[in-house]
């Protein structure tokens, strides 16, 4: 790997003794990844190759140095810090961890517990996904990764399944306080472990039934013992990773994201309880949520930046942040609903990027977007970090109405099926 030689020249280190690798974990590894997915990749790099300067400085420069690169940015300050890019127009996360070891490529084939204790903690979350996987792999009956002509093993068209609901009804975004890929995956393991004999759409049909109905003060997890060496206390959805030593998945789940993640399951559950009802359509779950017809305003976020790249890190930046806002306008009495969707302001000449979260009528919303961004702009430049991506960069916030909302949002109305379905179905759930 030329960045491993990089490293090692730089750090006088003798060629051949330093080596890093790449490994892949996901949906694109579980055999779950559609159209819209993006890879998720892991750099495991030796002890001598730093996060700070060597992966994000150094290997930076190297892939924007590739003609099949574009669109490098970095999200340093994240819980899981990666770098994002453009392979040949696929998306790509990058992930790094830092191993105690020279020869990394040597080390993964172990993996020993001696080793795993000697990581740091970002290096330890980083490793998390590609451990996942694997226990995904053993837990889960009948979960290989192998495709037979154009037969998929059930658990990856399942969790196939889950993933669009999740996108199409803006329940898959993280840094938004909703579902992250490893979640998904979890909870489709779960029922695929409940009930191995089922069909996909039973499956399916399960899923929703079983999770609408979840204490969630109860985790979630795949081991059959107990998890009460865990302590849920000030979780809101809590999910475990199937790995030793027991632990949480992160989340960045809000009283507000746990409600409508409550509702659509419920939605789900009414619409899959009588399947085989005359005018059912499984094409119902995937209708795109209608935000227009949901809000009448819409808290409006506009980043801009004076170059694509210095967008691309000061989005990247101000996603990881998004949740201060949010938890602020939740403590501040006001209810929205941000949608995952990034549109641009084809009026402003800057590179930019707006996102528009609905703002839920529970009563007359009186937002004062000043203060708002004043204290939103306090999160954003706590250190140095967020100082420095600010000095070029900037952050509007304002309340529009329906008239602003770009026409991407506006949903189509539903057949008239559908609400006879959910309204019946909620009527008799409640």
């Amino acid at each position: 790997m030329h960045w491993a030689n990089a490293v090692a020249y730089e750090q006088s280190v003798p060629q051949g003794l330093a080596t890093a690798t790449v490994l892949t974990y996901g949906s694109y590894t579980l055999g779950a990844h559609g159209p819209e997915s993006d890879i998720d990749l892991l750099c495991l790099g030796p002890c001598i190759a730093t996060l700070q300067y060597h992966f994000f400085v150094v290997l930076r420069q190297i892939l924007q140095g590739r003609p099949e690169v574009s669109e490098v940015h970095t999200v340093e300050k994240a819980k899981v810090p990666l770098m994002r890019f453009r392979f040949t127009g696929i998306a790509v996360d990058l992930t790094y961890a830092q191993l105690p070891v020279i020869d990394a490529l040597k080390a993964i084939n172990t993996f020993s517990p001696q080793l795993l204790q000697k990581i740091d903690t970002r290096s330890w979350r980083s490793l998390s996904g590609v451990r996942v996987n694997e226990q995904i792999v053993q837990l889960v009956p009948n979960a290989e990764f192998c495709f037979t002509g154009n037969t998929m093993q059930k658990f990856q068209t399942l969790l196939r399944c889950i993933k669009l609901w999740a996108r199409k009804r803006g329940l898959h975004c993280h840094y938004l306080g909703f579902f992250a890929g490893i979640h998904l995956a979890i909870l489709a393991a779960y029922v695929c472990r409940k009930f191995p004999d089922a069909s996909v759409s039973g499956l399916f049909a399960v899923f929703f039934q079983t999770f609408a109905h979840w204490p969630w003060q109860v985790p979630v997890s795949l081991h059959d013992e107990l998890t009460t060496c865990l302590h849920s206390e000030g979780r809101l959805m809590p999910i475990v990773m199937p790995c030793t030593p027991l632990e949480f998945c992160a989340s960045t789940v809000t009283k507000g994201s746990l409600k409508k993640i409550r509702e659509e399951l419920t939605r789900g559950y009414v619409l899959t309880r009588d399947p085989l009802r005359h005018d059912f359509q499984w094409s119902w779950l995937f209708e795109p949520f209608p935000y227009d017809q949901k809000y009448q305003q819409f808290l409006r976020i506009a980043l801009r930046a004076p170059t694509i790249a210095e967008l691309g890190d000061w989005a990247g930046w101000v996603k990881s942040r998004f949740r201060f806002l949010i938890l602020k306008l939740e403590r501040a009495g006001i209810e929205c609903d941000p949608c995952p969707s990034e549109e641009v302001d084809h009026t402003d000449n800057d590179p930019n990027v707006v996102f528009y979260w609905g703002l839920i009528p529970k009563r007359i919303i009186q937002v004062d977007t000043s203060s708002l961004k004043g204290d939103f702009m306090e999160d954003l430049t706590n250190d140095v970090y967020g100082t420095v991506k600010c000095t070029h960069s900037d952050v509007t916030i304002s309340v529009v109405g329906l008239p602003q909302l770009p026409k991407s949002m506006c949903s189509r109305v539903y057949p008239p099926a559908v609400h006879a379905a959910l309204y019946d179905g909620l009527r008799g759930h409640r």
